[in-house]
């Protein structure tokens, strides 16, 4: 991934004026209902400060490893600041759980059938029949209570923020059809699909970022098509670049003078853009020194910190958070105040990725089943991090990638909230 494509990631933490379209999601521990919330702080762009010590008496190894291993999500005794809370309408009832909520009623509607997948008016009408046995078990008002709540309903499906739900059309099917878009809790299902990630990551995108061009005595002119270019670019690359095309576009806001200046000006950037994508052929780089695995990259000292074992480029991606996807309810219910369960996961969107084992403790043996040393990356201020956590293209899946170039021996410091980038 060139430099050009990190400022586009580091460029999302600053953006103004279309900020609402960015969710800088994290967890925070709320010791007065005895569970963490969400903080979706679609309109500010600033980070939040770390607590730097526990109210709990520890043994100086847990102290240490503590002080040593800040968590990518949130301190479990650190006090919510306002700026971390999320940001309820004033109709929505105190003692409503923070998971009451039009998303997940559909998703747990979707959930509870036996296929998980339902066509689109069956599923929407299973959602409001759900609502109103919860509301009345529970006495809580209805999530869907507008005048038109299947239209409110169909148009969460249609719009699927969250990324709960995969829409497809069966073959003779007129009508659409939902299923989830992951099972909440599979652990085994998990791993496999960190393990894809991970395998197309070193064989796919990984040549391109640390392959670097070979020595020719004479250079020679290549010319290369423009479908040609486009193979040459990883998934990760296309992705970055959707993206920011789509921000480039989205100036309806503005009014008519303002507009045709931003899309003059970014027509200029998508070319320039188009223009430093184009990546040479792999035949073209040496590649005796791209590396095979993460082991080749850091190094991870005593589970407390990670530390570069090479140079490492900027705007790399390094790898994936590791975390088994939960619901809200479930993580709250389940893991919340199990060990530090609270402290390793890391939020995408609205689903909780679960970094750590039954006992509430991150994976931290390197030869068992899975194995993640970003799980123990220091976090830092924004200004100070050499890492970011990226939303990736796929569901549930967080990028850790360096924000600017890492020198070998250099220790990772990661910011540690999830940055989703425009859509």
């Amino acid at each position: 991934m060139s430099e050009l494509q990190c400022k586009i990631l580091h460029e999302t933490h600053h953006m103004k004026g279309i900020s609402t379209k960015m969710k800088l999601d994290t967890v925070y521990h709320s010791s007065a209902q005895g569970n963490y919330d969400i903080a979706n702080s679609g309109e500010t762009n600033g980070g939040t400060k770390r607590a730097l010590e526990d109210t709990v008496q520890e043994d100086s190894f847990s102290a240490e490893r503590r002080l040593r291993t800040r968590s990518p999500t949130y301190d479990q005794y650190e006090k919510p600041s306002l700026k971390r809370t999320r940001q309820v309408s004033s109709s929505r009832s105190p003692t409503q759980p923070r998971w009451h909520n039009q998303s997940y009623m559909l998703f747990l509607a979707l959930r509870q059938h036996p296929d998980r997948c339902l066509p689109r008016t069956d599923l929407i009408k299973a959602a409001l029949a759900l609502d109103k046995k919860i509301s009345e078990e529970r006495n809580l008002p209805k999530v869907f209570r507008g005048k038109t709540p299947m239209n409110s309903a169909s148009a969460i499906l249609t719009n699927n923020s969250d990324r709960y739900f995969i829409p497809f059309k069966p073959n003779g099917s007129r009508s659409m059809h939902f299923r989830l878009a992951y099972e909440p809790g599979n652990f085994a299902n998990a791993v496999e699909e960190y393990r894809k990630w991970e395998k197309k990551l070193i064989e796919e995108d990984w040549p391109h970022h640390f392959g670097v061009p070979k020595r020719t005595k004479e250079p020679t002119i290549t010319h290369t098509s423009s479908n040609e270019q486009q193979k040459q670019m990883t998934e990760f690359d296309e992705f970055v670049a959707s993206r920011q095309r789509a921000r480039n576009n989205s100036n309806s806001y503005e009014d008519k003078e303002n507009k045709n200046k931003d899309t003059r000006r970014s027509n200029r950037a998508e070319k320039k853009e188009r223009a430093e994508k184009q990546r040479p052929d792999l035949n073209e780089l040496d590649l005796s020194r791209v590396p095979t695995s993460w082991k080749d990259i850091v190094r991870v000292d005593q589970n407390l910190a990670v530390y570069a074992t090479r140079r490492l480029p900027s705007g790399t991606p390094l790898g994936y958070y590791f975390g088994v996807p939960m619901t809200e309810d479930e993580f709250d219910s389940l893991k919340q105040s199990v060990g530090h369960a609270s402290r390793y996961s890391v939020m995408y969107r609205k689903t909780i990725l679960d970094a750590t084992g039954e006992n509430g403790e991150p994976f931290d043996d390197p030869e068992g089943e899975v194995y993640c040393p970003f799980h123990f990356m220091n976090t830092t201020e924004e200004a100070d991090a050499n890492v970011l956590l990226v939303e990736g293209p796929l569901v549930n899946q967080v990028i850790c990638s360096t924000k600017r170039a890492i020198e070998e021996g250099e220790e990772l410091l990661v910011w540690h909230p999830v940055a989703q980038l425009p859509s």
